[in-house]
């Protein structure tokens, strides 16, 4: 399936090469460029950032070639990266990174490089995992149930606490992201007789979703419950509109909208308040898939409510942590 990026570079192709467009200027051809850029969300551009100054980095330092790449010049790549003791997802992301921006900027990895990319990471693929321990941190911990009580109960009675509580409960309970909590806005949440209407507007995927988020059966973990309590707070401060997680300065101000870092700083300390450790906002992400699936609901209900794709990845990966458990087949085998 042709993804956005693949449409944006096609169509840049074709007017560098003049089979079409050909009447275009050079003012055109950049405006057109600014314009598809825009289809690459803000993380995906500093993530793409991030892996080109990783690149140039390590080809300046031995004096290589920053562009073309050449199978030589990224195979040994791979192997600096693996050989610093980089975890293999990072070195799969850098990877990939590097291509797809180089990819963005209009300049196609040829298929002799990316062949060689593939290889370069599965040999370090193997190579990492026949060394004892772990490299890197692993996926995000789930927060549990009773982890969301306790990250509830942290929260001092003040307008952040309000706010924190709310961003906490709803965004475990529609498994979002931390950019689509910052990217929430009021009107964005509508609350019914059965509890709350979502619609994420936006997402990583480029996808709206509308969960539906039912009354909790604890006062301390309803999402409902929580919402209503913040929105109320907001609206004596004659906040109606606008974002739903503004930021909030240390006077009570209110500001503008949290970013998704903010979101995520506000998920860690809240976990440090609640004597959780280091845990980050992916975990209420992981933690209403795991949790829903240790309390038997259906795989597709789950993959609707987060947005998930019915065969998606990370979303079995869960499912996993569970089922290994709840279905092993050493249970009731005599042992």
């Amino acid at each position: 399936m042709r993804s956005q990026e693949d449409d944006r570079n096609a169509l840049i192709a074709s007017s560098d090469d003049g089979r079409s467009g050909s009447l275009a200027t050079p003012e055109d051809l950049e405006a057109v460029r600014a314009y598809l850029a825009r289809a690459l969300e803000d993380n995906t551009r500093r993530a793409y950032a991030d892996d080109l100054r990783a690149w140039i980095r390590f080809c300046d330092a031995r004096h290589y070639d920053r562009y073309p790449l050449t199978p030589v010049s990224v195979v040994r790549y791979v192997e600096h990266l693996a050989a610093t003791g980089k975890a293999y997802k990072t070195i799969e992301r850098r990877v990939t990174g590097l291509r797809g921006a180089l990819k963005a900027a209009g300049h196609p990895v040829d298929e002799a490089v990316a062949a060689a990319a593939r290889t370069a990471l599965s040999v370090a693929r193997k190579d990492i995992m026949r060394e004892p321990g772990r490299r890197g941190r692993g996926k995000a911990t789930a927060f549990t149930i009773a982890e969301l009580r306790a990250m509830s109960a942290a929260c001092p009675a003040t307008l952040a606490g309000a706010r924190d509580r709310a961003l906490v409960l709803l965004g475990f309970a529609i498994a979002a992201r931390r950019s689509e909590l910052a990217a929430l806005h009021l009107g964005d949440v509508r609350q019914v007789p059965e509890g709350l209407e979502v619609h994420v507007r936006w997402s990583k995927t480029g996808t709206e979703r509308f969960p539906k988020v039912p009354y909790g059966q604890h006062l301390a973990t309803c999402p409902v419950r929580a919402w209503s309590a913040w929105t109320t707070r907001l609206a004596d401060r004659g906040r109606t509109e606008g974002a739903a997680f503004p930021r909030i300065d240390r006077h009570g101000n209110l500001g503008d909208q949290l970013s998704a870092e903010g979101v995520g700083d506000i998920v860690t300390a809240l976990a440090a308040a609640a004597d959780l450790g280091h845990r980050t906002a992916h975990g209420l992400r992981a933690g209403m898939a795991t949790e829903a699936r240790r309390a038997k609901h259906d795989a597709v209900a789950i993959a609707e409510q987060g947005g998930w794709t019915r065969n998606s990845r990370e979303m079995l990966g869960y499912m996993q942590i569970i089922d290994s458990w709840e279905d092993n087949p050493l249970h009731g085998i005599g042992l």
